[in-house]
């Protein structure tokens, strides 16, 4: 008979970027191997792991949200947030006694050790307050699989951010930009590879900064032709890059490695030259126009994305429209749009004549409406012609779901077998709801 008590278990909810589902990975990782068993975040749990978000107020707000729900449905359990908002803020967390563990970026990262260390309800383990994160080195977190599916995998190269936008509160919690060496990035993509990833997503807090704090001066370029020389996954993608580290020689080399997904997210935030010189951003409205076309101009059917933040302290009326009118000119595929609110410790939540809130939110839905007819557009051109597409699920008696190497969500029709994870060549027929469906046929 066995005897074995089972072990304990966990609910992980996690918020924010990529790089926080490259973290989570690791993090559920070392919870298997400590013998925790992972269950539903809406179920009761030993331990419930909240892996926070603090971009925006509203990631803090939902962070808050989870938390209270677990509280709200296991009283007696373990309550650990972590990450970013953790590293933020870590007083308020503990004044309205929100969790019994508080992990900051630094910490979290020995999430078992601190989980065998209890606090109490109203007394937090606090691994870290709110100051700017102390990260000389990059904290390489080697995965097997990551949490969220089979078909495509997160790999996480690089760590903050030296640029300090004015509105931008990801240096204060995820420190100084650092890199994960060569050698480890390339072990860590063959891990990847073996595991049969069909596409892997290279990324980190500022993805084109890779490289430049190691001692031979790397940079991304280098690092997708050693990619190449090595062993390359059937389709790799890359995540946000800022504009001006994207140059001819990276378009051309993506432009000539077809296991590169011709898909760019380049992010804008405003389209008015003052406006953007007062974010710190250091470049102009008519650099930003000029990459974008000459990315189209070298990569036609790539997929190019923004994000755009609108209502920044003191933005007229006239210069949102120069946002609209620049974003309505430029043959972008997608936009992410957010309205402007203020993150602690940041110059701009200090600046005079914060635009209202509801100001904003009427600005971001112009964009938001706007966004939706560029996606649009961008699929309705490839109606009557034939995209790649990574098969990713299917619902019974549902074609299945997958993505094409531009980014655009397709339904597969198809008279044979198929499997998660392969690539398949789909005559495009034409819409599905927002995306697009085709079909392949035997041979």
């Amino acid at each position: 008979m066995n005897t074995e008590m089972p072990g304990p278990t966990v609910a992980v909810e996690t918020l924010g970027c990529k790089v926080n589902q490259y973290e989570t990975s690791y993090l559920l990782e070392s919870l298997n191997e400590a013998g925790y068993t992972c269950v539903s975040f809406r179920e009761q749990a030993d331990v419930y792991i909240v892996h926070s978000c603090a971009v925006t107020a509203k990631a803090g707000f939902q962070t808050r949200q989870l938390l209270r729900r677990a509280r709200r449905v296991n009283p007696n359990a373990l309550i650990v947030v972590a990450g970013c908002y953790a590293q933020l803020d870590a007083d308020r967390i503990a004044r309205e006694e929100l969790a019994t563990h508080i992990l900051g970026n630094p910490a979290k990262f020995d999430l078992v050790s601190w989980l065998r260390r209890p606090g109490s309800f109203g007394m937090p383990c606090r691994a870290t307050g709110g100051e700017s994160p102390s990260c000389p080195h990059f904290e390489f977190i080697p995965v097997k699989s990551m949490h969220t599916g089979r078909t495509r995998a997160v790999l996480k190269i690089q760590d903050g951010c030296n640029s300090f936008c004015s509105y931008c509160v990801v240096p204060l919690v995820r420190g100084r930009a650092r890199s994960l060496p060569l050698g480890e990035a390339l072990a860590q993509m063959e891990r990847l590879v073996d595991a049969g990833y069909g596409e892997i997503v290279l990324t980190g807090i500022h993805l084109g900064q890779w490289g430049r704090d190691l001692p031979n001066g790397e940079n991304l370029r280098g690092m997708l032709e050693a990619i190449n020389a090595a062993r390359h996954p059937p389709r790799l993608r890359l995540s946000s890059l800022e504009p001006m580290e994207i140059d001819s020689g990276l378009l051309g080399l993506i432009s000539s490695l077809p296991w590169i997904c011709p898909h760019l997210h380049v992010p804008l935030q405003s389209g008015d030259a003052e406006i953007l010189d007062r974010m710190r951003r250091p470049y102009s409205p008519e650099q930003y126009a000029e990459l974008v076309l000459d990315t189209k101009r070298l990569l036609p059917d790539a997929a190019i994305g923004a994000d755009v933040l609108v209502g920044f302290p003191g933005e007229t009326e006239k210069q949102f429209e120069n946002t609209v009118k620049l974003i309505a000119e430029l043959p972008m595929s997608y936009l992410h749009v957010f309205p402007f609110s203020p993150r602690p410790g940041t110059p701009a939540a200090r600046y005079a004549n914060q635009i209202p809130g509801r100001e904003a939110k009427r600005r971001a839905q112009l964009l938001q409406e706007l966004g939706r007819r560029k996606k649009r557009d961008f699929r309705n051109t490839f109606i009557g012609k034939r995209l790649d597409v990574l098969i990713q699920t299917r619902a019974e008696s549902d074609p299945w779901e997958g993505l094409s190497g531009n980014y655009i969500n397709v339904a597969v029709h198809s008279e044979q077998d198929l499997r998660p994870g392969q690539v398949v060549n789909v005559a495009i027929t034409g819409f599905r709801g927002e995306d697009l469906e085709g079909c392949i046929h035997k041979p």
